[in-house]
């Protein structure tokens, strides 16, 4: 009967309490994994909703900035405004700190306000026509909603992967840890009512042959 036990385990009653305390663990953490998972999924979700939010919001401020930059481009010329983009103030580089979410780590943007260190233009105020200065406001909105989408789709593929490995990790604990206690504690549990049967036979038996040799 023992060949149906993992090894090391054996059909006592102090084994049965073990499996038993192991058993009530492992229900324990599989429904706090359900529950951290069902959180992680909404915040999935918003997350998602999130981005779709801004990247509309990127791609309009992106269709904004474009007419008045060919209006410039009609009222001076190509040459000029390229000329002007040569020495416009350039975006620093953005620092990235490390945040958490449902207990995941996911990158974070710290956008400096304002974006650029100047808020004039780098060019020749005598050279730019005001089309190009709008177009450039709104070309720097459409770039602070480009990093803002960023970090949330970076969010968005860290909480997918650990959304992955905390449901392998409670499909693990429902399909193959909790039936394999299950399993078990039945088992332990037939095996000792089996000899407790045997012995209650045994002593029945034991008592009849005295009470056969008292007569």
């Amino acid at each position: 009967m023992s060949g149906r036990l993992p090894p090391g385990t054996r059909p006592t009653r102090i084994e049965l309490q073990k499996v038993r305390k192991r058993l009530v663990v492992a229900e324990k953490g599989h429904e706090l994994l359900r529950e951290k998972l069902d959180a992680m999924v909404m915040e999935f979700f918003s997350l998602s909703q999130r981005r779709t939010d801004l990247r509309r919001m990127m791609e309009e401020a992106f269709s904004l900035a474009y007419p008045p930059l060919f209006a410039a481009e009609m009222a001076g010329s190509r040459r000029e405004v390229e000329s002007c983009a040569a020495v416009e103030q350039k975006i620093p580089d953005i620092p990235v700190i490390q945040k958490g979410i449902m207990g995941t780590g996911v990158p974070a943007f710290q956008i400096p306000d304002p974006l650029r260190a100047y808020d004039k233009p780098g060019y020749s105020l005598s050279a730019a026509t005001g089309r190009l200065d709008y177009a450039s406001a709104l070309a720097e909105e459409a770039v602070r909603a480009a990093i803002r989408l960023a970090e949330v789709e970076g969010a968005i593929l860290r909480l997918s992967s650990r959304i992955v490995s905390v449901r392998r990790r409670a499909n693990a604990l429902d399909s193959i840890l909790i039936p394999q206690l299950k399993g078990i504690i039945s088992y332990i549990s037939d095996y000792l009512e089996e000899m407790e049967r045997e012995d209650l036979f045994r002593r029945k038996r034991t008592k009849a042959r005295g009470d056969e040799r008292r007569w």
